[in-house]
């Protein structure tokens, strides 16, 4: 069967995903690596005489697959037995977790960094966060707070629940997607919390029916320009377990941040749109440079081509004012889908 022009370009532009999402996972060694320094920890603070620990675990990307390379932090919660630290107060037992670790890493750094103790090993970094469970809810958790001496609620086990369920949802599909973003997030748009982002992802994948990567890269951009548009003044990614509670929250406490992202996931979802343009029209190798535009030269790297992307580091014209912003998002979906099924 011979393939369209359009055919053998999603073929290649697909098959150019995969090889990405393997260069981006953490390698076994480096795996092996954070394993071997959480089961130590572990055992260091469960035996030591100056702590009394009930349970330890990790949370964050890493619990919730989704950390990519280069590695940076490791989220490790510690459970701390309420009855002997509950005169302690937040920073008490932070000094207490840090001296019981830089007995048995003197040569290693490690400092409090609220709400946190920070292990700074040569691969990686270990945030571990002393905590007390809220009896009656084994999901709730009392941690450090995040500035002075204090308290805050949080619940480190629900997101990881939650990204159990959208990966399967989408037979595989949420995980790999969310990992390929944070590699354009570390590019190009730090400012982006790490877990707003996988929030944004889920929104995205709750709107489209996503069949790969490619189109999951691209509803995550054409759904997050729509809604930062709609929510101009105020948060709407509520945090999961938490009433009233925004993971953007800082974001919309920060005007300059806000206007900064915003325009860089509009200015990425042209390029976004741009790469299925040239897909359809079974330009491969353009297409390829438009999502290298997105996800780096790690992505794709031409030999010697002429770049077609002069004219694309800004949206060409503004959307008609005549046209909604959900009209026309609908209108890409369409374009990009005939595209694929053509």
């Amino acid at each position: 069967m011979t393939l369209s022009p359009c055919e053998r370009a999603k073929q290649s532009i697909l098959e150019e995903f995969e090889k990405f999402r393997l260069k981006i996972e953490p390698t076994e060694k480096e795996k092996s690596d954070i394993s071997a320094s959480n089961n130590k920890m572990r055992e260091i603070l469960k035996n030591s005489a100056e702590i009394s620990v009930v349970d330890s675990f990790l949370t964050g990307s890493y619990a919730r697959q989704t950390m990519i390379r280069p590695l940076k932090d490791v989220d490790f919660f510690v459970q701390m037995n309420y009855g002997a630290h509950k005169n302690d107060n937040s920073m008490q037992l932070l000094h207490k977790v840090r001296r019981v670790l830089y007995k048995a890493y003197p040569t290693t750094r490690i400092t409090i960094t609220l709400p946190c103790v920070k292990v700074q090993f040569n691969y990686c970094y270990f945030e571990i966060v002393s905590a007390f469970a809220i009896e009656g809810n084994e999901d709730l958790f009392k941690i450090p707070a995040n500035e002075g001496i204090g308290w805050q609620q949080t619940y480190p086990k629900i997101p990881n629940k939650w990204m159990t369920q959208e990966n399967k949802k989408s037979e595989g599909l949420f995980i790999p997607t969310i990992k390929i973003l944070k590699r354009w997030r570390d590019i190009h748009c730090p400012q982006l919390r790490s877990f707003h982002l996988e929030m944004l992802t889920r929104m995205a994948f709750d709107n489209y029916t996503i069949e790969d990567y490619a189109g999951g890269v691209w509803a995550f951009f054409a759904r997050t320009s729509y809604l930062l548009d709609l929510y101009k003044d105020h948060p709407f990614v509520p945090e999961p377990g938490r009433d009233n509670a925004y993971v953007d929250q800082y974001l919309y406490a920060n005007p300059f941040l806000l206007a900064a992202v915003r325009q860089k996931i509009k200015v990425y979802f042209v390029f976004a749109q741009k790469a299925f343009d040239y897909m359809q029209k079974g330009q491969i190798s353009f297409a390829k440079q438009a999502w290298s535009k997105i996800l780096g030269s790690g992505f794709y790297t031409p030999l010697t081509l002429p770049s077609p992307f002069s004219s694309l580091l800004m949206p060409s014209a503004p959307i008609s004012t005549q046209t909604t912003f959900p009209t026309f998002l609908s209108e890409l979906l369409k374009k990009k889908n005939d595209g694929w099924n053509a």
